[in-house]
């Protein structure tokens, strides 16, 4: 685990009362660890979009990142594989699950490393900055049929029960304070937004989610940030995390942007609560 530096926010210790560790990656090795990731972008789901007539915007390459001194950084450049200019889509991700078209079966199979229903869910991070640039960590619906779109092709709408949950959506485009989204899609009520009052690509900060039946709540350096009353998943869900840049909601491509650019993960850490 890295030491803290200036202002960054302390980890706190693995230990948490009331709570059993069911996962845990401090990114102490040279290379990922492939028992708990998958090092690429819902690659199921491109094949999934494909079966449905739906177009995907992003390229197939795998997760472009480093490791150093025990913090992951999942790296966005010029450089990376399938980017004919700057200008492309591009991410770099990690998951703990994915799904593959069985050609043989006409089946979608569920590819498993790790996934939990309920739970506390945990980062340690510092976020690029940058115009077009998100840095997300978030939950996804484990079963392949249960994505933004449905099996017929049609764009899920609220109210349609959850299949997401936003631990962080973290832009890159503000200069002095970052906006974060905190969102449960696809319910009423579900999206949250706030501006920090500091710059998140300064420092390293603590996010967590705990999540049980009908109520969601969100931290920062161990602070509720968000309470969610309502629909919650009823399945488990993996775990992503990734560095996405475009031009859409989150702003646009900065043609001045220097690179790299890192979203710095110190590590991620989940917990089951304790049955008494």
């Amino acid at each position: 685990m890295s030491v803290a530096l200036g202002a960054d926010a302390p980890a706190p210790p693995v230990e948490k009362p009331g709570w059993k560790l069911t996962f845990q990656d401090e990114f102490d090795r040279p290379q990922l660890n492939d028992m708990y990731w998958f090092p690429a972008y819902r690659s199921g789901r491109k094949e999934y979009f494909k079966r449905i007539g739906k177009p995907s915007r992003w390229t197939d390459h795998n997760a472009h990142y480093v490791i150093e001194n025990g913090i992951l950084k999942l790296r966005v450049d010029e450089k990376l594989p399938h980017r004919p200019d700057k200008s492309t889509p591009c991410v770099s991700c990690i998951q703990t699950s994915d799904h593959r078209f069985g050609a043989t079966t006409n089946e979608f199979q569920i590819l498993d490393k790790f996934a939990q229903k309920y739970g506390w869910f945990e980062i340690r991070c510092r976020c690029a900055r940058g115009e077009g640039l998100l840095n997300a960590f978030w939950l996804h619906q484990h079963e392949p049929t249960k994505q933004e779109y449905t099996p017929d092709g049609q764009r899920r709408k609220l109210g349609d029960g959850v299949v997401e949950i936003d631990i962080i959506e973290q832009m890159g485009k503000e200069a002095d304070s970052g906006l974060v989204d905190l969102n449960v899609h696809f319910t009423k009520n579900g999206h949250y937004r706030y501006k920090q009052p500091f710059d998140p690509s300064k420092e390293f900060h603590v996010w967590a989610m705990e999540w049980q039946e009908g109520q969601i709540d969100w931290y920062q350096d161990g602070k509720v940030v968000r309470t969610y009353k309502g629909p919650t998943p009823q399945e488990k869900m993996f775990i992503l995390m990734a560095l996405f840049q475009y031009s859409g909601w989150i702003g646009k491509f900065d043609p001045n942007l220097t690179y790299p650019r890192d979203f710095e993960v110190d590590y991620v850490r989940v917990y089951a609560r304790e049955t008494k």
